[in-house]
């Protein structure tokens, strides 16, 4: 299926993003939930949220080889999720059942509202429709996979949701400081390494 002519450019574009993105420093942001202690999960599946497969394999591939280093135990959402099937819910939550993962990481490339402001390193807060895996994901698919989500190209973050698989809270929010695609120097694979260090430090994973 050939994709319309607007969208097709922008998914040009945001693959060369995902393959050669730079970032200054990868980690902004950073949210924890007050009202859980993080068990360190073990058992996990990742879903990259794009309408191009290429993309999504990109995404997921490296979450996965960087938690596989520290022998996490993990599995990249194709494997269990088709890219026809990524918007439906039912197969997505299926897929993490069939599992029996204990947390579940959706990430995705974000557009900055306001890129010349910079965030605090901490958030005390996020938006309500984080909060639940369901909620938050049907959300995300649809914003993300409109037409003219990432017309604004320049400032862009790379950002992963870690969701308790049984509650299905979110437990930890992180995003990057904003990816330049014109610059070589860092790939996407450094940014995620950054991520799931940070997710180490923070006690998402098992030790």
């Amino acid at each position: 299926m050939l994709l319309p002519v607007v969208i097709r450019p922008v998914l040009i574009a945001l693959a060369a993003i995902v393959l050669t993105a730079c970032a200054s420093s990868p980690v902004s942001s950073v949210w924890t939930s007050p009202n859980q202690s993080l068990k360190g999960y073990e058992r996990l599946v990742v879903f990259g949220i794009t309408n191009s497969p290429k993309v999504r394999r990109a995404y997921e591939d490296q979450f996965v080889a960087q938690l596989q280093a520290r022998n996490v135990q993990v599995r990249a959402g194709y494997e269990l999720v088709a890219d026809r099937n990524l918007g439906r819910l039912a197969r997505v939550t299926e897929g993490y059942a069939q599992i029996k993962a204990d947390a579940v990481i959706i990430t995705h490339l974000v557009t900055d509202e306001q890129p010349a402001i910079k965030p605090e390193a901490r958030l005390e807060t996020v938006p309500n429709h984080y909060r639940h895996l369901i909620g938050y994901y049907s959300k995300v698919h649809e914003d993300v996979c409109a037409p003219d989500y990432y017309r604004d190209l320049k400032s862009l973050r790379l950002e992963a949701n870690v969701y308790d698989a049984k509650r299905e809270q979110l437990v930890w929010s992180g995003r990057s400081q904003p990816l330049d695609p014109h610059s070589e120097k860092t790939t996407i694979g450094q940014v995620v390494e950054e991520i799931v260090e940070q997710m180490q430090r923070d006690g998402v994973l098992k030790q």
